[in-house]
């Protein structure tokens, strides 16, 4: 198979968005392409997350009930449409892009 400029540049420009997502939770919104440290994000058992993956990305999602990362309640690789938390939620990380 013979690549051109073009595709070569096409392909080039998609990289950078391999790892990329996006997470809501009632306190905030947060977009990346990479790796994000614990992050303090408040929300009550029944609020409603939101977490995309870009399709193809390595980047796990992981929530937790305090505000420094200790007690893990959830993770998800693939999306978390509209999920409603079963436990209340101190903060979250994504890890492994």
């Amino acid at each position: 198979m013979k690549f051109t400029a073009t595709t070569i540049a096409a392909l080039v420009a998609v990289l950078p968005m391999a790892n990329a997502w996006i997470f809501s939770t009632c306190s905030g919104q947060w977009d990346s392409h990479g790796n994000q440290g614990c992050t303090k994000s408040s929300c009550k058992t029944g609020d409603t997350i939101d977490w995309e993956n870009t399709w193809g990305s390595e980047c796990t999602l992981r929530v937790y009930s305090d505000k420094s990362c200790d007690n893990q309640i959830g993770i998800a690789d693939d999306d978390w449409n509209d999920h409603t938390l079963s436990k209340s939620m101190g903060s979250f990380r994504v890890s492994g892009c």
